[in-house]
């Protein structure tokens, strides 16, 4: 009887903490890109993104490769920004944790990414075609219009 019962708490736990240890392992998936270029380092990310990232926005592409190295579904339509409000499930701006995919809103246009920390007014989102590479940037808590875990 205590072996069912520790088995079922164990089981209990590993299903709480499954989706934010995956999150985890997309941001260090993610980090393993940091840095490279769209110009720079063309052929390397052409052959991971599957696209030409001179000349296609790569944002959607790259948290596509990320989440299928991390054993994750990425969303249907992965490779438009927009698309990333359906992965995974939601989770309220106040409750984000490194890790989670980050949707944001500039003007007319959306950029996804993966977080990294969240300040006052700030989110540091690491993501492809930032600049025209991985990088961690800075973003206002402000334009944050979906985040997911």
């Amino acid at each position: 009887m205590k072996v069912t019962a520790y088995v079922l708490a164990a089981a209990l736990c590993a299903a709480f903490t499954a989706p934010a240890s995956a999150s985890a392992g997309m941001l260090n998936q993610a980090e393993r890109y940091s840095g490279l270029h769209e110009g720079k380092n063309n052929k390397t990310l052409k052959a991971i993104l599957g696209v030409n990232p001179r000349k296609t926005p790569w944002c959607g592409h790259f948290l596509s490769v990320v989440a299928t190295k991390s054993g994750r579904e990425p969303p249907k339509s992965s490779a438009i920004a927009k698309s990333w409000t359906s992965f995974g499930y939601a989770v309220p701006t106040a409750a984000a944790k490194p890790g989670d995919v980050v949707v944001v809103r500039t003007g007319k246009r959306y950029h996804a990414g993966i977080l990294k920390s969240m300040g006052k007014g700030t989110a540091q989102i690491l993501g492809g075609n930032q600049s025209g590479r991985v990088q961690v940037s800075n973003f206002s808590r402000k334009s944050i219009v979906s985040v997911r875990r």
